[in-house]
């Protein structure tokens, strides 16, 4: 079901899908892709997605790679990306 999310929210649903998936550091992911996948649940998908991706990419949580068509997690930043999806979504890593 689809629902509008708050900024933070949708940086921590977007940090947990890469987080699930396994994508950190060198194990990474097509942005297309994952942008399709996640507008299963979220609403005006491209514009926010890309917008919050971009804010993640400026606090270097999430990593670009070959010429930004794919992203993957910053393993260094593995304590905040944790803490912010525990504090927005919930879940217990």
């Amino acid at each position: 079901m689809k629902r509008e999310y708050t900024a933070l929210e949708l940086q921590a649903h977007i940090l947990w899908k890469l987080y699930e998936g396994g994508n950190w550091s060198e194990k990474y992911t097509n942005y297309d892709e994952f942008k399709r996948r996640l507008s299963i649940v979220i609403k005006n998908n491209g514009k926010n997605v890309n917008r919050q991706v971009r804010e993640l990419i400026k606090l270097r949580l999430v990593l670009s790679r070959k010429n930004a068509r794919t992203i993957s997690v910053n393993p260094y930043a593995m304590l905040t990306i944790k803490n912010l999806i525990r504090e927005q979504l919930g879940f217990e890593l």
